[in-house]
């Protein structure tokens, strides 16, 4: 007979020790990362069931995460009931909202794999982050992009993986983007303009409203970084400079503000875009 595998008490918790960092298991190379916040975790759970190695839940969650966790006594996957004090020691922060999934992590794509996908879907907008650091400002950018439907952001070689931080700001954002990486932006963009893409980028110099600019349908949006902007190699790129009419009493909108504000009029102008349509 089969028997259920029970919820591990917080003695045996105790016992196995509780750490931040943990690494990859042996059996696989591939990164993990410690996912905190309900939405998130729901996602993860939703999308990439088994990419779960390891759940914490409070009790006052079990209602709502009682499903994986029979799934996880059904794969035979550790799971443990904790209180919110443990959970934070686990986590690291204050604002795991009761839940955290160890699970491994999505890897960037390679450019390649870019042009196979867009050759499918070759009006598929995108977005450049140039130098976007903060990781509570990517986690937000992968919200708004998740919700205006925008599927892939591009990036340098440089640019970090998703941190857990990150992806607990995205609200579970994060699930529907995927990001890759290129060796060359300069390449990158000469590839992208002959393919029929239009570059354009914010500027508060010789740029024309957003409001007045009719957006091409393949259109990549460049974000630049929090406090410098965009690089000068990759401002030389650009086919359009588009400013965001404002006040000017504070000097430029947080970078995860502005890529809301040019996705909605992309989408005002065109539509919410969908892989599917």
């Amino acid at each position: 007979m089969n028997r259920q595998r029970p919820i591990i008490t917080r003695a045996e918790i105790k016992s196995e020790g509780i750490s931040k960092s943990r690494k990859p298991s042996k059996e696989s190379r591939i990164p993990e990362l410690l996912y905190y916040g309900e939405h998130i975790c729901q996602k993860v759970v939703e999308r990439r069931r088994d990419d779960i190695i390891r759940v914490y839940c409070v009790e006052e969650m079990l209602g709502r995460f009682k499903s994986v966790l029979q799934w996880c006594a059904q794969q035979r996957k550790a799971y443990h009931v904790v209180n919110a004090k443990e959970l934070e020691k686990i986590t690291g922060s204050v604002h795991h909202e009761g839940v955290a999934i160890l699970a491994r992590q999505p890897q960037h794509l390679p450019f390649e794999e870019l042009t196979r996908r867009l050759a499918l879907a070759p009006d598929t907008p995108l977005l450049y982050l140039d130098g976007v650091q903060n990781p509570h400002n990517i986690g937000t950018i992968m919200r708004v992009m998740a919700s205006f439907g925008w599927p892939y952001v591009v990036g340098p070689n440089a640019m970090a993986p998703l941190s857990a931080a990150g992806a607990r700001m995205s609200e579970g954002g994060a699930e529907f983007v995927e990001v890759f990486k290129v060796d060359s932006p300069q390449e990158f963009f000469s590839w992208a303009k002959s393919a029929g893409y239009s570059v354009y980028g914010t500027s508060s110099h010789e740029a024309r409203s957003l409001y007045a600019e009719p957006l091409a349908k393949r259109s990549i949006l460049i974000l630049g970084h929090e406090v410098h902007g965009m690089s000068k190699d990759v401002e030389r790129l650009l086919d359009k400079r588009l400013a965001i009419p404002a006040s000017g009493q504070v000097e430029s909108l947080n970078v995860a503000v502005a890529t809301g504000i040019l996705l909605a009029e992309f989408t005002r102008q065109h539509g919410l875009y969908s892989l599917k349509s």
